[in-house]
């Protein structure tokens, strides 16, 4: 293996496991809604390993973008980040106990959960008194994103979805 293989195979994260996002607050990602006075945002994320790797933990971001016009990129608001509880510990026995070891061609289905979630406040900063206006605007995107964190990459794999806002 050459130094640009060895070197591509430690920078390619990407290269190890693909992630999806499947479902938001149990609807299909394509149409899922999100009100937006809601706190709790759940999903699910599926990981395929594509080589062995170790999963060390799954990590998930939400995003508002609000752009001062529809064709503009957009200011991203971080709202909230979240990761799966600590090492060897786990919420219930349908989720992943990390750092989980995975074997080229596994498919590990992973619920997620994300607290915290206060759209009506960066919502206000950006100018709508009520939180309501941004639901159908297409200025406002609201953007969730799932991480996996594998070991040994420094780019990991990750998925994200718009995410429809609703009332």
């Amino acid at each position: 293996m050459g130094l640009f293989d060895k070197a591509k195979q430690f920078m390619g994260g990407k290269g190890m496991a693909n992630v999806t996002i499947t479902m938001i607050e149990r609807q299909p990602v394509e149409s899922a809604v999100f009100p937006v006075g809601d706190s709790v945002l759940k999903g699910t994320m599926v990981i395929e390993a594509l080589k062995d790797c170790t999963l060390l933990a799954t990590k998930y971001e939400v995003w508002l973008n609000i752009k001062s016009d529809v064709s503009d990129g957009g200011s991203p608001n971080l709202v909230v980040t979240s990761m799966d509880p600590d090492p060897n510990t786990s919420y219930s026995d349908d989720c992943l106990k990390m750092p989980c070891d995975m074997t080229a061609g596994q498919v590990i289905e992973q619920p997620w959960m994300v607290m915290e979630i206060d759209l009506p406040k960066i919502l206000e900063k950006a100018g709508y008194a009520d939180p309501r206006d941004a639901v159908g605007d297409p200025r406002v995107e609201l953007v969730v994103k799932c991480i996996a964190d594998v070991k040994g990459s420094p780019f990991d794999p990750s998925a994200e979805v718009h995410v429809t806002l609703g009332t």
